[in-house]
């Protein structure tokens, strides 16, 4: 990619093909342009040739690792002052330290994470930039020491501030995720790159208010605090709210807050929750459970963004973001008069569909990982694994508790498998619709693996070759089923591998 003049260029150095188009991914919209290099020769070539303004480096690469090649970029004048983070897998402090003695300004362990990511290559172009103007400023105002030290003195407040701001980004990106699971997202399906393309979308619009349809556990309240803490107001706070867990006769009070004596026990002025989330983003969840009287005062606050406390006199002006979520069918209450039509009208400024996890199959694997390593973790059972009779049980079933059922599933499987390869008699699932742990029969999608195997087989045999887009074809498939099933056949010798990525085919052994 071509720099251009103002546009910062950032060299991305990895090995692994696959991890450089995770970056790409990530950084396409971010208006940076990009360069991309797969081995440590390569990088040092580049940034001597095109100067970067950001190096994101791997650590571990054949040959040259990243701590060398950073050391050699800092030794060599015409690029000791490219600011490098390393990216790696290698979380410890030993590796990190290293890291920091090479000369690098920062080190994001993997797997990405692309706010995080994009905060602190933010970050640090700021601060670049921010240091190339000042040693501009610094050779055409050296005579004037008074200007420089007053320079000097915003310099050090600029970057404080900027690292404060990069931590405090960081620090709600891992306790956002952590928490709330904005990590849930983990997959490569279209159905989940559209939420999130929407997602993106709307952290960069303030006010349009947004509502989020989808099944109980698909994760609604998390998109929404993924907007907020994606978005200008991301400073400023995210309140939540259970609307059905509202008492009506406390619901005005609760929305809009109340003055001392405006009733028996109002002791004190209280805010309401439009107040506290002044200036950020208001989550009403289960909106469609709110009483007809709440509805009529919403709308007015949403028409001129004003509220008056319970017991008050003095209308007060607000500011707030509002997203609303259900998992029934609001316009079916609308046609019932249960839900007024020009509230529905004005808090569906956008609206999300969130799928359930049945029609997002090809990312439970992901999903299953994910949990493990996070749960495993927890319980001191990092190394446990999935059996791949276990997969195909999860892969079959129909989550109608969506990804927290997943969760849960995982979580059991982990607790009562004390440590052992986790298999399909580990899988407590509520719904009678599952395949139970204490089935004697195999489970009907171990059963379907094993005849969509040997159908691959015998196309194969008489074709003499296949690849992924056949495998699809052959079995009616998803790319990502297709590819589990030839990497199984493959790892058992019933299959060998020829080429790489989209050009790879596989053909029977011999």
């Amino acid at each position: 990619m071509t720099s251009q003049t103002d546009t910062p260029l950032l060299l991305l150095v990895d090995d692994q093909p696959a991890n450089l188009d995770v970056m790409v991914d990530y950084l396409q919209d971010s208006g940076l342009d990009l360069a991309v290099s797969i081995n440590g020769n390569e990088a040092l070539q580049l940034a001597k040739k095109r100067k970067p303004s950001l190096i994101l480096l791997d650590v571990m690469m054949p040959g040259m690792d990243g701590f060398e090649v950073c050391r050699r970029l800092k030794a060599h004048h015409g690029t000791r002052n490219i600011p490098i983070i390393f990216t790696s897998a290698l979380d410890d402090t030993e590796s990190k330290v290293k890291g920091f003695e090479a000369g690098a300004v920062d080190y994001v362990t993997k797997p990405l994470q692309r706010e995080e990511l994009l905060a602190r290559i933010h970050t640090h172009l700021t601060l670049r930039q921010q240091q190339l103007e000042l040693k501009q400023k610094n050779r055409d105002l050296l005579a004037l020491n008074a200007e420089l030290k007053e320079q000097m003195g915003k310099r050090k407040e600029a970057e404080s501030a900027l690292h404060q701001m990069g931590e405090q980004l960081s620090a709600v990106t891992r306790q956002e995720a952590s928490k709330w699971g904005i990590d849930a997202f983990i997959g490569n399906g279209e159905a989940t790159r559209a939420v999130l393309r929407e997602i993106r979308n709307l952290q960069q619009v303030d006010k349009t208010p947004v509502l989020v349809l989808g099944e109980s556990g698909t994760g609604k309240e998390l998109v929404s605090r993924a907007i907020h803490f994606g978005s200008q107001r991301s400073d400023k706070p995210f309140i939540a709210v259970n609307c059905a867990a509202i008492p009506p006769d406390l619901a005005d009070a609760e929305l809009f807050g109340h003055v001392k004596g405006s009733f028996t026990g109002a002791t004190h002025d209280r805010p309401g929750v439009f107040m506290q989330a002044n200036g950020g983003t208001l989550f009403l969840d289960e909106i469609g459970d709110m009483p007809l009287a709440q509805q009529a005062k919403l709308l007015r606050v949403l028409e001129n963004g004003e509220l008056t406390p319970v017991g008050g006199t003095r209308p007060q002006k607000v500011d707030v973001r509002i997203v609303t979520a259900t998992n029934i069918a609001l316009q079916s209450k609308v046609q019932s008069q249960e839900f007024r039509q020009d509230l529905y009208y004005r808090l569906a400024g956008y609206i999300i569909q969130l799928p359930p996890l049945r029609l997002r199959r090809e990312d439970i694997p992901l999903l299953v990982q994910h949990f493990l390593t996070m749960l495993g973790k927890q319980m001191g059972r990092e190394k446990t694994e999935m059996t791949e009779e276990a997969m195909q049980v999860l892969l079959g079933y129909d989550f109608p508790g969506n990804i927290r059922e997943l969760r849960n599933l995982i979580e059991y499987a982990l607790i009562s498998g004390r440590g052992e390869p986790i298999t399909p008699a580990q899988l407590h699932f509520i719904h009678q619709s599952a395949t139970g742990p204490l089935s004697s029969e195999p489970p009907p999608a171990v059963t379907t693996a094993i005849d969509d195997e040997q159908q691959l087989l015998d196309y194969t045999a008489e074709q003499g070759r296949i690849n992924n887009a056949k495998a699809q074809e052959v079995l009616g498939v998803s790319h990502s089923r297709a590819s589990y099933l030839l990497k199984k056949l493959l790892r058992e010798g019933h299959l060998e591998k020829h080429g790489e990525r989209r050009w790879a085919y596989y053909s029977l052994p011999g």
